[in-house]
């Protein structure tokens, strides 16, 4: 895909002064790039990557997303959704999967911190604890669907 090359840069910030914005690194807005969390940036003449200021709704949606527990490759199908984009009802479907999964995840989570405190609490807290925490099925369940897509 060829880059947009923009001669009126007027509004665009540099890789530098959006990550600053929003508080991340330059190579942290590189990697969603390839990712594909963030869309292509336009291109100066000289091949300089130039950012629409709205761009720091895409990294702070990704953040948002990243701080409830999603995988950075689980945030491309959930933030286009986050920011109003169109998608497909396979997209949206999967993006619901998506969080299906998260939520069933956190669910068995607290069902094994509330054993957790219970267990810390009781007088018989040194072999509890271990007890419960060596039975705790926490995994993340989330599974890549076998077409690829998220």
């Amino acid at each position: 895909m060829a880059a947009k090359i923009v001669e009126d840069t007027t509004g665009l910030v540099s890789i530098g002064q959006l990550a600053k914005a929003a508080g991340v690194s330059s190579r942290t807005i590189r990697y969603y790039e390839e990712l594909g969390i963030l869309p292509e940036p336009r291109r100066s003449p000289g091949g300089t990557r130039r950012y629409p200021r709205e761009y720091r709704g895409y990294i702070d949606t990704a953040l948002a997303l990243k701080d409830l527990g999603f995988r950075l490759e689980e945030i491309k199908p959930l933030a286009r959704l986050a920011l109003g984009r169109s998608v497909s009802a396979g997209q949206r479907e999967s993006a619901a999967q998506l969080v299906d999964d998260r939520i069933e995840a956190l669910s068995r989570q607290a069902s094994v911190l509330c054993r957790l405190r219970d267990s810390v609490r009781g007088p018989d807290a040194a072999t509890a604890v271990p007890s419960v925490l060596s039975s705790a099925d926490l995994a993340v369940v989330s599974p890549m669907r076998s077409d690829g897509a998220a």
